[in-house]
C-alpha cells in the first residue's frame, strides 16, 4: 500500500520527496485542461439542457426522500463530467440520507485527483470522516489511509497516518473475514519505515540511526503481536510471516493470545460461512451470530457485528432498536452512543421509538436543552404513518421535560415551561388528528397527575379531568374509577400475577410519570428480564400440553383403530348369521312346500296360494342403478390421484349453483376438463365440487379467486389432496405461535389493513387473518403474524387491553386448544333412548318392513280374541294358507290334517 510513496528519512521521517514529478503532473493536467476545454464546456451545457435530468432534478426538489431518485441524479451528472453539479446532488442527499460504501466510494475517487493543494487536501480529508460515520467499510477506510500515505509531507503526517489506521482498526479490525486488510496495510506501512531507515545507515549517523532502526522495529512487532490476537481469517499465514520477519521463535505470550484467537476464529466460522452463503439483507443469520457474540460478551466484537449487521439492514427499524438500546444499556460512552442513535434516525426517520429513544439517549448523556427540543422538531416533520406515533413522541419530551423540574412551586419557570409543552403536546395532536390524537386523553390525564402530584393544583386537576370526562368518555367506567382514584398508585402491584403485561405496563407508565430516568430505565430492564421469564414459563407449559395432546391423539388413534376392528369382526359375524338365516329360511319353506304338496294329495282339492312375501332385495333401493341405466344421484366417484396437480376444491357454494354456472365462473381462468358436483341421495348439490383443469397453470389463477362471492355468497377455493395419502394439514401452527399474536374483541366492521396499521408499529407484520364465517363476514378476531418473535411479546405489552375503535381489545400469543379426536358414537352413547309418548308411537315411527317379516315379541302364540283356542287360530291360519306361528309341532298339524278329512 505504501510503494506509490516515495519517502526520504533523515532528521524528520517522511518527508516526502519528489516535488519534480508532482510539477510534470501539474504540468500535464495544465495541458490537458487548455486542451479540452471546449469539451468540458459541452459537456457542461449538454448537462445543463439534458430533459432527463432536469426532470430528475424537478422531482428531487419536489419529493427530497425519494431515494432513486437522488441516485439516478447522480449517476446521469457523473456521467455528463460536471463536477460542480454532481457535488451539489451528492451534497443535497447526504443531507437526507446516509450513503453507501459505493457512493462514498464514487464520490471520494472524483475529489482525490483534485486535492493538489493544503485546503482541498482538507475538504477531501473532512468527506473521508463523514463516510467512514455512515456505515462501517473497510474498503472506504483502505481508501483513507491510503489517501493519507499519499499526501504525507513530514512528521507531522507520519503521525497523521498512523492516527489515521488505528481509527480503521478500532473501527473494522475485528471483521473477521475482510478486518485483517487493514491489519497487514499498516504493518506494510511501518515496514517500509524501517526498511528506508535501514537504507539510510552510514559509520556517521550509526549510532542515531540504530536508536531509530530499533524503535521502529518495536512498532512493527507490536503491530504483529496485536493482529495475531484477534480472529482474523488468514491468521495461520501472518503466523509464519512474523516467525519469518522474526528470525526467532515466537515468544510464548504471543502463541498463547494467538491459540486464544484461533479458538475463537473456529468459532466464528460456521456463522461467517452461513453469512456468506445467505442471501441479503441476512436479517436472520446476522441475529443467530449477534445471539452468539451477546452470550460471550464482548462490548467491541458486539459492536462491529452490529455495524456489520446495520451495513446490510439499514432499514431495519427494529435492528436499530436493538443495537441502540444495547449501547445504552452496556456501552454507555457518549462519544460512541450518540452518533449511532443519530445514524439510526437518518437511516429510519419513519420510526418513532427510534426518535424516543433518541431524546431519551440526550438526556442521559446530559445534552443540552435546545439539542433535545431541535430534535424534537426535527422528528415532527419526518411524517409517521399512525398518529399514535406522534403521541408516544410528545408522551417521552413530557417526561424529559417533567424530569427537569427541579422547583414544584407554581410561579417557577419550569413549571411554567411543562404546563406550556403540555397544552402545546395536547393541541399539536387535537389540530392534525382531531379526536384520533388522542382518543383516550392520555396527555391530559398524564398532566392532571403532575397537577395533583406535583405542583399540588386540584382545580387545574379537576379541569384538565373534567375536559377528559367531557371529551368522549362520560360514559366509560374505568375513567371515572381512574378519576376517584387518582392517589393510587400501581407501582405496589406484584409483577407475578395472572396478567404480567397489564402490571408491566402500568409500572413502566408510573416510573415514567414520577421516577428519575435511571428509575425508568433500572424498571425497564427488571420488567424486560420478567417478561422473558414469562414466556419462556408460558413455553414450556404450552410444550408439555402439547406433548399431552399428541400422547392424547395416539391413544385416541389405538381406540379408534381397535373400534374400526371390532366393528369390521362384528360386520362378519353379522355376515354369516344371515347367511345362516338365509339358508335356514329356505330348507324351513321346503318342508312347508312339501307338507302343503302331500296335504293336497290326501285331500284332493289344491291348497290356497301362498301370498309373496317382500324381501329387502325386492325394494328399489337409490344406492342402485334405475331400471333406466341411469347412475344413481350417489353413485360413489373414484378418486383419482394423479389428477390432483391440476384440481381444486371449491366449497361453500350456494345449494342452486350448478355445473354450468361453477364452470362459467372459472372458465377464464383455463380450460376446464371435468366438474364433479358431490350431491346427495336426492341429486340435490351438497355446496362443494371439484374442478379438473387441462393445464397445471390455471389452479394457481383458479386459487387466487379464493372467497371471491359468487352469486353473493365467498367460494372457499383451495388445492385438491388425497386424505388416503396426505392427511389433513392445518396451513397454520396449531400449538403455540411466538411470532403470532391473537387479538379478540376486534370491531366487526374493521379491515385487514386498519389492524395492520396498529399492529406494524412493534414489528414487521408479514400477515393479517381475520376470521370469518362461510357468509365472509368477519367474526370479532384475527391473528397478526409478525416476522420476528421479538415483535409479538411488545406488542402484547403495548396494545393489551387498548382500545380500538371503540372496542377494547386483548391481546396474547396465539396457542389454540388442541383438537381432540371425535369418538364414535359419542352421540348415541349420551344421547338417551327416546320412550313413546302417552299416544303410542307417532304415524312418522311406523316401520316400513311388511308384517310377514316382522317377528313376534314372544315365541308364544298370544290368542287374538277372547275364548279363542290354539286350536281355532291354527285352523284359521291354516284356511288362510298363512305360515303357521313358532310353536305349533308337527304333531299338531298331523292331527289337523286328519281332522279336515
Amino acid at each position: 500500500m505504501a510503494e506509490n510513496t516515495k519517502m526520504e528519512v533523515g532528521e524528520d521521517v517522511g518527508e516526502t520527496i519528489d516535488e519534480r514529478e508532482g510539477e510534470e503532473n501539474m504540468d500535464e493536467n495544465a495541458g490537458e485542461g487548455s486542451d479540452s476545454s471546449d469539451s468540458e464546456d459541452s459537456d457542461s451545457h449538454e448537462a445543463v439542457h439534458n430533459p432527463q435530468i432536469q426532470q430528475l432534478e424537478l422531482q428531487v426538489e419536489k419529493s427530497p426522500y425519494h431515494y432513486d431518485s437522488h441516485v439516478e441524479l447522480i449517476k446521469l451528472l457523473r456521467e455528463s463530467g460536471d463536477l460542480d453539479r454532481v457535488r451539489n446532488a451528492r451534497e443535497g442527499m447526504s443531507k437526507i440520507f446516509p450513503l453507501t460504501q459505493d457512493l462514498w466510494s464514487e464520490w471520494l475517487k472524483d475529489e482525490i485527483p483534485l486535492a493538489c493543494i493544503p485546503e482541498q487536501r482538507e475538504k477531501v480529508i473532512a468527506l473521508f470522516e463523514r463516510a467512514v460515520k455512515d456505515y462501517q467499510s473497510v474498503r472506504v477506510w483502505i481508501l483513507y489511509c491510503q489517501f493519507m500515505m499519499d499526501i504525507m509531507e513530514g512528521q507531522d503526517s507520519l503521525q497523521g497516518v498512523r492516527a489515521t489506521f488505528e481509527k480503521a482498526i478500532i473501527a473494522a479490525g475485528l471483521h473477521v473475514t475482510e478486518g485483517s486488510s487493514i491489519w497487514e496495510g499498516y504493518r506494510e506501512f511501518e515496514t517500509d519505515i524501517l526498511e528506508s531507515l535501514e537504507q539510510m545507515v552510514t559509520e556517521e549517523n550509526k549510532e542515531t540511526m540504530m536508536e531509530k532502526i530499533s524503535s521502529q522495529k518495536e512498532k512493527v512487532m507490536s503491530i504483529f503481536k496485536r493482529q495475531l490476537g484477534v480472529p482474523l481469517l488468514g491468521m495461520q499465514a501472518t503466523l509464519r510471516e512474523f516467525e519469518d520477519w522474526l528470525e526467532d521463535s515466537v515468544p510464548d505470550a504471543v502463541m498463547i493470545a494467538y491459540e486464544k484467537a484461533l479458538a475463537k476464529l473456529e468459532e466464528c466460522l460456521p456463522f461467517e460461512d452461513t453469512l456468506g452463503s445467505a442471501q441479503p439483507p441476512k436479517t436472520t443469520e446476522f441475529k443467530s451470530y449477534l445471539a452468539y457474540e451477546l452470550k460471550k460478551g464482548d462490548p467491541a466484537r458486539i459492536q462491529c457485528l452490529y455495524e456489520r449487521a446495520m451495513n446490510k439492514n439499514c432499514l431495519v427499524g427494529d435492528m436499530w432498536t436493538e443495537y441502540t438500546s444495547y449501547l445504552d444499556s452496556t456501552l454507555k460512552i457518549t462519544t460512541v452512543v450518540l452518533p449511532i442513535h443519530e445514524r439510526a434516525v437518518r437511516n429510519c426517520p419513519w420510526v418513532s421509538l427510534l426518535w424516543q429513544n433518541y431524546l431519551r439517549a440526550l438526556e442521559r448523556n446530559n445534552q443540552d436543552h435546545n439539542k433535545v427540543k431541535e430534535t424534537l422538531d426535527t422528528a415532527l416533520g419526518c411524517g409517521f404513518s399512525a398518529s399514535d406515533d406522534y403521541l408516544q413522541l410528545w408522551h417521552c419530551y413530557c417526561d424529559y421535560m417533567r424530569r427537569r423540574v427541579e422547583d414544584w412551586s407554581e410561579d417557577s419557570q419550569q413549571v411554567k415551561d411543562l404546563r406550556e409543552n403540555f397544552k402545546t403536546a395536547t393541541e399539536y395532536l387535537q389540530n392534525y388528528f382531531g379526536k384520533a390524537g388522542d382518543p383516550t386523553n392520555l396527555l391530559e390525564r398524564y398532566w392532571a397527575r403532575v397537577e395533583a402530584f406535583h405542583i399540588n393544583d386540584v382545580s387545574e386537576c379537576q379541569r384538565l379531568w373534567d375536559n377528559v370526562i367531557l371529551s368522549n368518555h362520560g360514559r366509560e367506567a374505568e375513567f371515572w374509577l381512574e378519576y376517584a382514584n387518582i392517589l393510587s398508585s400501581p407501582a405496589s402491584c406484584p409483577v407475578g400475577s395472572d396478567n404480567p403485561e397489564m402490571v408491566i405496563q402500568a409500572l413502566l407508565s408510573f416510573e415514567r410519570e414520577e421516577g428519575t430516568l435511571e428509575d425508568w430505565d433500572a424498571a425497564f430492564s427488571r420488567c424486560r428480564v420478567q417478561l422473558l421469564r414469562v414466556n419462556e414459563r408460558r413455553q414450556k407449559v404450552a410444550e408439555k400440553e402439547v406433548v399431552r395432546a399428541r400422547a392424547e391423539e395416539e391413544t385416541q388413534e389405538k381406540r379408534k383403530r381397535k373400534n374400526a376392528e371390532r366393528k369390521a369382526t362384528k360386520k362378519v359375524e353379522q355376515k354369516k348369521a344371515k347367511m345362516e338365516m338365509k339358508k335356514r329360511k329356505a330348507t324351513d319353506q321346503g318342508i312347508s312346500g312339501d307338507k302343503t304338496k302331500q296335504s293336497e294329495e290326501d285331500s284332493g282339492e289344491p291348497a290356497a296360494k301362498k301370498p309373496h312375501i317382500a324381501k329387502e332385495s325386492d325394494v328399489p333401493s337409490a344406492t342402485h342403478a334405475t331400471s333406466t341405466g341411469e347412475p344413481s344421484t350417489t353413485e360413489k366417484i373414484e378418486h383419482d390421484s394423479t389428477k390432483d396437480a391440476n384440481t381444486v376444491f371449491v366449497s361453500n357454494l350456494l345449494f342452486s349453483i350448478d355445473e354450468e354456472r361453477l364452470k362459467e365462473t372459472l372458465l377464464p381462468h383455463g380450460e376446464i376438463t371435468e366438474i364433479r358436483l358431490v350431491k346427495n341421495q336426492m341429486g340435490k348439490s351438497k355446496g362443494f365440487a371439484y374442478v379438473v383443469f387441462k393445464n397445471q397453470s390455471s389452479v394457481q389463477a383458479a386459487l387466487s379467486m379464493d372467497r371471491t362471492k359468487l352469486d353473493g355468497r365467498p367460494m372457499f377455493i383451495s388445492p385438491s389432496v388425497d386424505k388416503s395419502k396426505n392427511p389433513t394439514q392445518f396451513k397454520f401452527p396449531t400449538s403455540l405461535d411466538k411470532k403470532t399474536v391473537f387479538v379478540s374483541n376486534l370491531p366487526f366492521d374493521i379491515k385487514e389493513s386498519d389492524v395492520e396499521n396498529v399492529f406494524k408499529k412493534h414489528g414487521k407484520v408479514t400477515q393479517v387473518r381475520l376470521v370469518t364465517n362461510r357468509a365472509g363476514k368477519p367474526k370479532g378476531y384475527g391473528y397478526i403474524e409478525y416476522e420476528e418473535e421479538t415483535s409479538a411479546p411488545t406488542a402484547i405489552v403495548a396494545l393489551d387491553g387498548s382500545l380500538l375503535g371503540e372496542r377494547q381489545i386483548s391481546v396474547a400469543l396465539s396457542n389454540p386448544p388442541s383438537r381432540r379426536p371425535r369418538q364414535p358414537g359419542a352421540d348415541q352413547q349420551q344421547r338417551p333412548k327416546e320412550q313413546p309418548g302417552s299416544r303410542g308411537r307417532a304415524r312418522t315411527q311406523l316401520q316400513l318392513l311388511p308384517r310377514s317379516l316382522q317377528k313376534t315379541a314372544s315365541s308364544a302364540p298370544a290368542p287374538s280374541s277372547q275364548n279363542s283356542t290354539p286350536s281355532s287360530e291354527g285352523k284359521t291360519e291354516a284356511k288362510n294358507g298363512a305360515e303357521p306361528k313358532q310353536g305349533f309341532s308337527n304333531e299338531y298339524f298331523k292331527n289337523l290334517m286328519q281332522r279336515k278329512k
